[in-house]
């Protein structure tokens, strides 16, 4: 079995291998070269803005790889109309905007690296890496705002990618489907040709749609989101801080120190509660060339119906005031009709 590809190999083999990725289902694939997660980084961080390190690396989780294969499949558009709707479940979206599209996500990086494996490249699948922790320095450290974390980073490793870059809304924006759209990845030992790195913020610079349609104020001004705001979900985990912590480690395992593994992982293809912050943030953003004007005019119909929930008792580090936020709702959202 191949270790590298060499020369005049690698464009046929990459250009076959995206090819490939459609056919099993993918919409977007892109590939980083295992060195763009060497510190410190080989490119200018000041316009290429990348998520921080979280999780493994690739070359920890196989030692041998050369390139990191990303993919990614999109939201259907009626998934996401039907989800700003007010209706008091998120089944649909549930099933197949997230349960669905990770198993989707598993059966498509696994189909590539069984792929890349006859080729003769020794490949691992980390699907929709939907295994999640929570990190216990945040117990003494609440100036942690992003508690949770994937073993392998698929946002970090679509940026580095070239496959989109870091919204405000915490989630990587594709210049073809925004942040519509769930990740998935696979290590391989070939040598394939990178996609080169986007710069820049993707969002309107007074954009403030998913700060404002937020139920939890989870996302701050600086586009920085409190995970467990977040997983607050409008108040039906509880409204207070302490209270909300205990149900996030309970729900996800705690990476405790000088233990060497957990006793479980969470798997995201498990299932997923009733979203009834309709994840506005994805729904309502504007990125991307699929726009759905309709859904996009239903912000401010939806910001009455999603009331915004005092939440208690929370560090300083995770309050974010809206007061600040002006009218930019109305300079991002597109015109025409849908």
């Amino acid at each position: 079995m191949n270790d590298v590809t060499s020369g005049p190999d690698t464009p046929p083999l990459t250009k076959a291998l995206k090819e490939t990725a459609h056919r099993l289902g993918a919409d977007l694939v892109s590939v980083a070269p295992a060195d763009r997660w060497s510190e410190p980084p080989s490119f200018d961080t000041s316009t290429v803005h990348v998520y921080p390190h979280s999780g493994y690396t690739p070359s920890e989780l196989m030692p041998s790889t050369h390139s990191v294969v990303v993919v990614a499949v999109r939201h259907l558009d009626g998934v996401i109309d039907s989800t700003t709707t007010d209706t008091k479940t998120t089944a649909i979206q549930g099933n197949f905007g997230y349960v669905l599209l990770n198993r989707k996500l598993n059966d498509i990086t696994f189909g590539l690296a069984h792929w890349l494996e006859e080729q003769g490249y020794r490949s691992v699948p980390l699907g929709s890496a939907g295994q999640s922790r929570y990190n216990h320095r945040a117990d003494d450290d609440p100036d942690i705002l992003s508690v949770g974390y994937g073993v392998f980073s698929l946002k970090r490793a679509a940026v580095l990618a070239g496959l989109g870059r870091k919204a405000k809304n915490g989630v990587v924006a594709s210049p073809e489907l925004g942040v519509r759209m769930r990740l998935g990845a696979l290590l391989t030992v070939a040598r394939l040709e990178s996609g080169p790195l986007l710069e820049g913020d993707p969002c309107p610079p007074d954009c403030t749609i998913c700060m404002k349609a937020c139920p939890t104020r989870a996302i701050s001004l600086g586009g920085r989101v409190s995970h467990l705001r977040c997983f607050t979900d409008v108040g039906r985990r509880g409204v207070r801080y302490e209270e909300i912590k205990a149900k996030f480690k309970a729900q996800y395992p705690v990476d405790l120190p000088d233990v060497d593994y957990v006793d479980k992982e969470y798997w995201g293809n498990e299932g997923t509660g009733n979203r009834m912050c309709k994840i506005a943030c994805v729904a309502f953003c504007p990125l991307g060339k699929r726009r759905l004007p309709d859904v996009m005019r239903r912000v401010k119909e939806f910001e009455q119906q999603r009331p915004k929930v005092e939440l208690l008792s929370f560090p300083p580090s995770h309050e974010f005031a809206l007061d600040a936020v002006g009218e930019g709702n109305s300079a991002a959202e597109p015109s025409g009709s849908g």
